[in-house]
């Protein structure tokens, strides 16, 4: 039986999110056209922010991991990588 982990959850637009998955930019893709970080900063966490032309994660320890500046992206610069492995993914709460 594999060990149980503890993971920290939010909750945000009626779901459940395992925080620690954190946004990876691409920063060739990037053209920071602002658009991930406008909706993160609508949508409360506010963790992004245009840095030397490049979005980068600001506050990571408050990303809630929901992947919505994944879809904000017209380049598809936007990834969000588990903390997790995925071979081995936390027991669900």
């Amino acid at each position: 039986m594999a060990d149980k982990r503890e993971v920290d959850i939010a909750k945000a637009f009626g779901r459940e999110f395992v925080k620690g998955n954190v946004p990876e930019i691409n920063e060739l893709r990037c053209m920071a056209c602002r658009n991930c970080v406008n909706l993160c900063k609508k949508l409360g966490p506010n963790v992004l922010e245009i840095d030397d032309g490049v979005a980068k994660v600001a506050r990571p320890e408050d990303c809630i991991g929901d992947g919505a500046c994944m879809t904000a992206c017209p380049t598809r610069a936007i990834f969000i990588m588990s903390s997790h492995n995925p071979e081995d993914p936390p027991d669900a709460p």
